[in-house]
């Protein structure tokens, strides 16, 4: 109880100063999607919740009238041009832990909503996993089950053996879509990223394995004009409160294009980055903030308001591994925040995951 009297205080006093995060919480038109792992009575590690708080977030969800979407959905927006509700939010649960059959299911159910499960098969059935019984009893009540890989392996991490990368990839995106579909007769639409890394030779097998999109974790939320392989998903960590909840859920989408690298590149080394900020026409510095950052790197960046393009220089080399871009714009009135993030790799031994 509380818990609870301080969650409502700290919502009142958030609308009450029109805070940063609460403003962000007008009815809205794009797709922002919840990245979740574990929910627990207690919890234990940067990805578990205890089912108090993740309760307390479903609260402020169904108090802002957020509808939750699953795969068919999410098919229907990308393939079929309905158009997105307002206030639809996807609600993921990465890897397949029995504490969410167990514990976040019903909470779920409580409010109303569905969810998205995505597993990797090789876990599926062990003693801290849900059975495939389990995840045949979520689809009957609505939710969607779609592919986390075969092992849950960092898809990156062959690009330096092409001999090895299409067998490996085969195997974990090709093949794992094919098992979960014959254990549970549903039809797997989407790839979901292990380490929310991806590659450009990995998405263009899954495209060809009859996967309709992939989610990452890139930062920001997905749009109608975004590529369904490059649905963003924003990662709710065990150390969240209520105030970094809602910054992550009031992150608006932010239209860019002409990115380099491209989203799944890998590149040999890079020192600048850029993209096209595609309906930024009226930027002056008096009217927003924008800002460009790298995974771990200080970057310098200038923006040409008549091309609407941002380049960024790079402070130092970088090291192989997976790195995030990530752009913010930032409304000085509304204290509304954009953003759009992408990943791209740097070749070479021991790809280090950067999330």
């Amino acid at each position: 109880m509380k818990f609870k009297t301080q969650i409502s205080l700290i919502c009142i006093f958030l609308l009450i100063s029109l805070s940063y995060a609460s403003k962000c919480q007008a009815a809205r038109n794009d797709i922002p999607s919840l990245c979740y792992h574990q929910v627990e009575p207690k919890a234990g590690g940067k990805f578990s919740l205890s089912t108090e708080k993740f309760r307390a977030q479903l609260e402020y969800l169904k108090s802002r009238n957020f509808v939750t979407l699953n795969s068919d959905d999410l098919e229907k927006i990308f393939y079929h041009g309905e158009k997105v509700k307002e206030n639809s939010i996807v609600i993921t649960f990465d890897d397949g832990f029995k504490t969410v059959y167990d514990y976040a299911f019903p909470i779920m159910k409580e409010f109303g909503f569905k969810g998205i499960v995505c597993v990797y098969p090789r876990f599926i059935g062990s003693r801290n996993a849900m059975s495939w019984q389990q995840l045949a009893h979520l689809i009957s009540e609505g939710w969607s089950v779609e592919s986390h890989s075969m092992t849950h392996s960092n898809l990156a991490s062959k690009c330096d053996k092409p001999d090895q990368e299409k067998a490996f990839l085969d195997y974990e995106i090709v093949e794992s879509k094919k098992l979960i579909e014959n254990k549970l007769g549903n039809k797997v639409r989407f790839m979901v990223w292990p380490y929310g890394c991806y590659t450009e030779s990995a998405l263009e097998i899954a495209e060809k394995a009859g996967y309709i999109g992939a989610m990452t974790v890139d930062g920001g939320a997905s749009y109608e004009e975004l590529s369904p392989y490059l649905l963003k998903r924003q990662v709710v960590y065990a150390t969240d409160n209520l105030n970094k909840f809602l910054i992550r859920l009031g992150m608006r989408a932010l239209k860019i294009s002409r990115q380099f690298p491209a989203p799944g590149q890998v590149v040999d080394e890079l020192a600048t980055f850029s993209c096209r900020l595609d309906e930024l026409s009226d930027y002056s510095s008096e009217k927003y903030v924008l800002n460009a950052k790298l995974t771990g790197k200080k970057v310098n960046f200038a923006f040409d308001t008549e091309g609407r393009m941002l380049k960024a220089d790079i402070s130092s080399k970088l090291k192989p591994g997976n790195y995030f871009i990530d752009v913010y714009l930032r409304d000085r009135k509304t204290g509304i925040t954009c953003q759009n993030g992408w990943l791209f790799t740097v070749r070479g031994g021991g790809i280090k995951n950067n999330y």
